[in-house]
């Protein structure tokens, strides 16, 4: 073994984990593919990459971003450049809230250490100098962005306003509607002898010069920051004007992560070790509720049913946050039951869509979180609905929703999500109707009834239950027992083809998900969704070990490592058309790749029937180190090995490479799952 594969586990010839796994260190940043590391605060973020700097951004990351994003990864250009470092011949170190790089050039020694303050709305970038011949060097060290100042550099870079003010570069966009007020601001912090800044502002660049004797060091931070107070900017400068505040924030920045990712488990996995201890909460917490940006997708919005669900991951570790986002989402329904698909929460901005799942997230994550933490206060928060502006016979409407003056506890809030989907039965089948997308956004034109949604509404029943009694409500405890028994009549009677579940039905009636259809013979998530919600009857254990197994058959790949969310792909050969899923190429994201959100729930599923050899075998296949731990497997996948992707290819020409990585709610799931059931604290689910 080369002495690299001996100081670090999994290492692939691009680079590996630390022996603590902590830490992924790049040797050779020409990746695959960019390999990013996410950086932010609630406010303010940063994301980096093997290729470079990939862009920063202020309160929204879609609707204010700093500088220029680009997910291209063929003809990558970054957001903000260096010149002198991270530009020749670097390597990098990533770890929780911060990113470090390392350089030597013409022997000089070029450290420089990335991070976010945790409470201010900074970017710090300490750079370290060291000489290492004996004669005196004179480096330059540049620092440039390329400014947006809202949404696209397209439309927004005529209205950049730049100027040198003391000390500091500012930028302003006065046209923009929501951040006119917006300061960002490039200041150079640090003394040295022989140190000379300039601030250009017709290049948005600031320039470092610095002489060094021989052995001669320098320290100095470049600040990328952004303010609506323009007196923050010399209150910024006053408080980081020496290394050692620097450092203290540096150290202040690493303890905080550690503190809230880091939770120690041991796990007989050295891989699944190395996820459930740090990578897997910081993922979730840094990308998913902190940024809602990755280097493939720069959201910016908090989506409905995705928020809540990475919050599932912090009911343990954190449950004032998870207490916090079912709070808000609560206010995010209307009156009908209905809530937005996703909002902007800076502009209130959102889309109200017919969704089918969205809504019922809420109890469910709500029952999930007073269950585990005994918490029955948030029962009783109250909270108001949004405004009833009518779809007026569309199928999504975006607007600018505000609360009404009418309130309603958090309870009662999902109460009315749950009569929302109770009152969308139908009739003639009894399941539930699907609506627009049925947690797989492509199945956009079914118009029918969705077989896993009916086997979610059975679960959300079942976890509900429990609140009701807590809250006395003994006959509504009653009527959802009741409704548990019909829904699971309604699904054993319509839903069941030879030895697994079909996926839904079309409006005219037809089926999807079964041994008839040309495309999309198998569905993974109602296999999944029928053991979690189904396990305790006693009647149905052959059908579910069945519809397991094939499952197994069809959709679980154990060459490409992956399991597949559908069998066989769309290809365009059936006459009912489920949506734009047939956009995708067959066997890429939801059309038949794998989709790890549902890998995980097929997982958590074998777990919920004491299968545990079973799901750990499916944790530790779609496990990202697994797919990347020699420079054959790296190359195949591409994707960085310590983050969780959202999808991986079984397309034929693509077989075994992964999709977009960090903006996914994978994370967040596979984080709950190894806590529920391969943790030393293993607890019961309802």
């Amino acid at each position: 073994m080369s002495e690299d594969e001996l100081k670090y586990k999994a290492f692939n010839m691009y680079g590996g984990f630390n022996k603590s796994g902590d830490e992924y260190h790049i040797l050779n940043t020409d990746t695959p593919v960019p390999w990013c590391n996410v950086m932010a605060n609630e406010h303010f973020g940063t994301i980096v990459s093997s290729y470079g700097t990939v862009y920063s951004y202020y309160k929204n990351s879609q609707s204010f971003k700093i500088s220029n994003w680009c997910n291209d990864w063929i003809s990558f250009k970054q957001g903000e450049v260096f010149e002198g470092i991270y530009d020749n011949n670097y390597n990098m170190i990533y770890g929780f809230g911060y990113t470090k790089v390392t350089q030597e050039d013409d022997e000089v020694k070029k450290d420089m250490c990335i991070f976010i303050s945790t409470y201010e709305n900074i970017k710090l970038q300490r750079i370290f100098l060291k000489n290492l011949s004996k004669e005196k060097k004179k480096v330059n060290i540049s620092y440039r962005i390329d400014p947006v100042m809202g949404v696209v550099k397209d439309v927004n870079r005529n209205y950049v306003l730049c100027k040198e003010s003391e000390n500091s570069l500012e930028f302003k966009n006065p046209y923009s509607l929501e951040f006119s007020n917006c300061i960002v601001y490039i200041t150079v912090l640090g003394k040295s002898k022989d140190m000379n800044v300039k601030y250009l502002h017709d290049e948005y660049k600031v320039n470092v010069e610095v002489e060094l004797e021989k052995d001669e060091e320098a320290e100095f931070t470049i600040i990328l920051g952004c303010t609506e107070k323009i007196e923050d900017i010399n209150r910024i400068q006053n408080m980081f004007e020496t290394t050692d505040s620097v450092k203290r924030e540096y150290d202040n920045t690493v303890n905080y992560w550690r503190k809230l990712v880091v939770k120690n488990m041991k796990l007989d996995d050295e891989y699944l070790n190395i996820l459930a201890n740090g990578w897997l909460l910081y993922q979730t917490i840094v990308c998913r509720l902190f940024a809602r940006s990755g280097f493939y997708q720069s959201g910016g919005a908090i989506g409905y049913r995705d928020q809540l669900q990475d919050t599932l991951a912090l009911i343990s570790s954190w449950p004032e946050r998870t207490r916090q986002q079912i709070v808000l989402n609560a206010s995010k329904q209307f009156e009908k039951g209905d809530v937005l698909h996703w909002w902007h929460e800076h502009s209130g901005a959102g889309i109200r869509t017919y969704f089918s799942d969205d809504y019922l997230w809420l109890p469910y994550v709500l029952s999930e979180y007073v269950n585990r933490t005994g918490d029955i206060s948030v029962l009783d928060e109250t909270t108001p609905y949004l405004e009833d502006k009518p779809m007026n016979g569309k199928r999504e409407v975006y607007d600018v929703y505000k609360n009404i003056d009418k309130y309603d506890t958090v309870y009662n809030h999902a109460k009315r999500a749950i009569e929302y989907g109770l009152s969308r039965i139908n009739e003639k089948n009894g399941l539930l109707k699907i609506g627009d997308g049925d947690w797989n956004d492509g199945f956009s034109n079914i118009r029918g009834e969705s077989v896993w949604l009916t086997f979610f509404m059975m679960n959300v029943l079942e976890k509900f239950i429990y609140l009701a009694n807590i809250k006395f409500e003994f006959e509504l405890s009653n009527d959802y027992e009741k409704k548990i028994e019909e829904l699971k009549e309604s699904v054993l009677k319509n839903a069941w083809d030879t030895d697994h579940f079909v996926r839904a039905f079309f409006e005219n009636g037809e089926v999807l998900g079964s041994y008839v259809n040309k495309e999309c013979k198998i569905d993974l998530i109602s296999q999944a969704w029928a053991v979690i919600s189904m396990k305790t009857y006693e009647d149905v254990q052959d059908k579910l070990k069945m519809c397991m197994e094939t499952a197994q058959k069809y959709l679980v790949d154990k060459k490409l490592g992956i399991v597949k969310l559908l069998y066989p792909a769309f290809n365009n050969e059936s006459k009912n058309n489920p949506g734009y899923i047939r956009s995708y190429v067959p066997g890429i994201r939801e059309n038949g790749g794998q989709y790890t959100h549902a890998a995980i729930w097929f997982a958590k599923a074998y777990f919920e029937i004491n299968e545990y050899k079973k799901g750990e075998e499916i944790l530790k296949m779609i496990n990202p180190i697994s797919h990347s731990d020699t420079k054959e497997k790296a190359d195949v996948y591409m994707v960085e090995p310590y983050v969780i992707a959202a999808d991986i290819y079984s397309n034929s020409e693509h077989p075994g490479r992964g999709g977009w990585t960090w903006y996914t709610g994978s994370s967040g799931w596979m984080y709950k799952v190894i806590e529920d059931y391969l943790s030393d604290n293993k607890k019961t689910n309802l």
